[in-house]
């Protein structure tokens, strides 16, 4: 882990290169591979939704590194292929982008290699060949050769005993109707890629149950978090329902669409998209490094058991069900809100507050457009205490470590210099 804190330290970005009209005719490598990844990893045998993000910030940063070294206009992010200046200057950025995907995809994927090689076919298809094609393509074979020996002991695929729920009041057991194995403990031990480690932004912990906030937190979920009888508007519930979806059916989509959408050149997108994805990942890393140090209870659990809890401004409600069944997880803090916070504000941090942020539900099927970062992340505080599976604190902490994981990549990782 020190090494790769040295490793991210050491490194700052520089500014955005204007559109290349010469790139525009070419496929967007950077979402084919993107995009294709995301469809492996939902393939039978399929990866865990919550290990999908750490292999799109792995492709990301890689493609970032073999376009940047193919410009040159730039630091890397974490590896620069040691090949000689001259040949770097001779190597198409495409192609390295193409490399580069396919060398980190081959490795997450290896069952899928037919598809892969067929993609990479494609891909290179488009390019006619030359001595920059064949350099560019060795620039970025060995700039993910470098990236994955990087990673090689991340933790990204470590098997870990069987989750062992506690006992008490406050503590997290698994949660009905399905009571669902707790399988994502692993998330909290993958080496983070713009942090220091896992736990660097990990919040103070949820309030002590027989405080007021506790109290508070607690009565507010119970009525309007509740399946029946809640005391939610029809807007309320509308809006739970856009944001009940796992926060990995927006965001990815959403970075892609930006990138595409801002007609950003080569360089430019394999930089804004680098940072979403490293964002990202980091979040949920950081994120489930908390649920599972302090492991407390889901409203679900709470209620039910409201008379254990020594407060005496909670009452039990044994029946109690949540507006939609609760994931498999600890619930402190919320994972959606520090995704929606990491993600939104890095967007606005690279497009300097220029740009609206679109996000699409996949369960209801429509889009919302929000005017800044801050907007997005208020409601989904608010969505995900009505849907029953959080207490607000737990959004709203969330909320801050996506924050302080945007603040850090901006000044530290992919700052802008103008």
């Amino acid at each position: 882990m020190r090494r790769m804190s040295l490793f991210l330290t050491c490194y700052v970005l520089l500014a955005v290169a204007k559109p290349c009209a010469a790139q525009s005719v070419l496929p967007d490598v950077i979402n084919e591979w993107s995009v294709l990844a995301s469809q492996l990893a939902a393939a039978p045998p399929a990866m865990h939704p919550l290990r999908t993000p750490v292999t799109l910030a792995m492709l990301h940063l890689a493609m970032y590194d073999a376009v940047n070294a193919a410009s040159g206009t730039r630091e890397a992010y974490a590896v620069s292929p040691s090949v000689p200046r001259a040949l770097a200057r001779g190597s198409s950025a495409y192609a390295a982008a193409v490399a580069a995907g396919h060398g980190v995809l081959i490795n997450e994927f290896p069952r899928h290699a037919e598809t892969l090689d067929a993609k990479r076919r494609m891909l290179d298809g488009a390019l006619p060949d030359s001595a920059e094609k064949s350099n560019g393509a060795r620039l970025g074979a060995k700039v993910a050769l470098k990236l994955l020996a990087l990673r090689a002991h991340d933790g990204r695929d470590a098997v870990l005993p069987a989750f062992d729920p506690g006992t008490g009041p406050g503590a997290y057991v698994p949660t009905p109707p399905l009571s669902q194995a707790v399988d994502s403990e692993f998330l909290a031990y993958i080496t983070p890629f713009t942090m220091n480690s896992a736990a660097q932004f990990r919040p103070a912990g949820p309030p002590r149950l027989g405080s007021r906030r506790y109290a508070r937190d607690y009565n507010e979920v119970m009525s309007f978090g509740v399946k029946d009888g809640s005391a939610r508007t029809a807007e309320q519930t509308e809006t739970a329902m856009f944001w009940q979806p796992l926060a990995g059916t927006v965001w990815p989509a959403t970075i892609r669409r930006m990138a595409a959408e801002q007609s950003l050149d080569l360089l430019a997108r394999a930089h804004f998209e680098a940072a979403a994805f490293a964002a990202f990942a980091d979040s949920l890393i950081a994120c489930w490094d908390a649920k599972f140090h302090f492991r407390f209870w889901r409203p679900v659990t709470a209620i039910r058991a409201g008379e254990t809890d020594h407060n005496e401004n909670t009452v039990a409600e044994p029946s109690w069900e949540p507006m939609f069944d609760t994931p498999n997880f600890p619930e402190y803090p919320s994972g959606h809100a520090c995704a929606t916070a990491a993600v939104a504000h890095t967007i606005e941090d690279y497009f300097d507050h220029d740009v609206p942020i679109p996000a699409h539900s996949v369960r209801t099927n429509t889009e919302r457009i929000y005017r800044k970062a801050s907007d997005v992340v208020n409601e989904v505080i608010e969505a995900r205490m009505m849907i029953g599976v959080h207490f607000r604190t737990a959004d709203e902490d969330g909320a801050a470590i996506g924050r302080k994981i945007a603040r850090q990549i901006r000044s530290r990782f992919f700052k802008r210099v103008e």
